[in-house]
């Protein structure tokens, strides 16, 4: 029985936030490309992600957005996707998620996704942008950098990317790349250059704790809420290691500096 009530009908009509979220994705996807992007951890084998807690909810929730009815078969949803096309999918999802303002990082898109204007324009809400720093810094890396003047250059790109207009917050994913329990304090300009040249050296993605811990302490100088990713998510991220509380010395230090 749903639940009714003057409380619940104040509470339904409450604009949200979704404080963190990606881009919708910009294309009509196949059956395994949809259920490869229902859950990001590893699938049990002989498992479909359909089936999946994950999978369950979409079936149960989604589906009569697409017309269909709860818990309708995989194949039918896909199917259903593919005929209405990803626009107006994407439509009816955004409108049905009640969001006053989306939240968006910006840093993660393994699949073309729309951007924060696009996304806005489906839902017929606001749309922020949430900037990913370990993306500025490695996107200065590839453009190419010496080693010594990695800080400076990596500061100003910082510093413009939040320039952008309707840039909110930035986000670091340091929980993937070398965990939270790292050296609290702020790193030396030496620690910095020294690290820098060993990774311009080898390239790839930004993993030196040094080079980490330059990021969050960047990201205490541009004076926006910082976002930091905790817990579970890929399979690749290790549980341990993502332990909000590992940050607790380094959250000492910086008290009354993030807003």
């Amino acid at each position: 029985m749903a639940a009714s009530g003057p409380v619940h009908e104040a509470l339904a009509a409450l604009p949200l936030v979704d404080h963190h979220c990606h881009g919708a994705v910009t294309a009509d996807l196949s059956g395994t490309e949809f259920a490869s992007l229902i859950t990001e951890g590893a699938a049990w084998p002989g498992v479909s992600p359909f089936d999946s807690p994950v999978g369950l909810a979409v079936r149960r929730h989604c589906a009569p957005l697409l017309d269909l009815p709860r818990h309708a078969p995989p194949a039918d949803y896909v199917a259903r996707r593919a005929q209405l096309g990803w626009r107006e999918v994407n439509r009816r999802f955004l409108t049905a998620a009640g969001a006053g303002v989306f939240c968006v990082d910006t840093g993660y898109a393994p699949h073309p996704v729309s951007t924060p204007a696009e996304l806005a324009a489906a839902s017929g809400s606001a749309a922020r942008e949430v900037v990913r720093l370990e993306q500025v810094a490695e996107s200065v890396a590839a453009r190419g950098v010496e080693a010594g003047e990695y800080a400076a250059v990596f500061r100003a790109a910082a510093e413009e990317a939040v320039q952008r207009p309707d840039v909110v917050a930035v986000k670091s994913v340091a929980a993937y790349r070398t965990g939270f329990a790292l050296d609290p304090e702020r790193p030396a300009e030496a620690e910095v250059a020294e690290a820098a040249r060993h990774w311009l050296a080898r390239g790839g993605r930004l993993t030196d704790p040094v080079l980490v811990r330059h990021v969050l302490w960047t990201a205490v100088d541009l004076g926006l809420p910082l976002q930091l990713h905790t817990g579970f998510g890929d399979a690749d991220v290790r549980l341990h290691r993502a332990d909000p509380a590992l940050l607790t010395d380094w959250l000492h230090r910086t008290a009354g500096t993030i807003p």
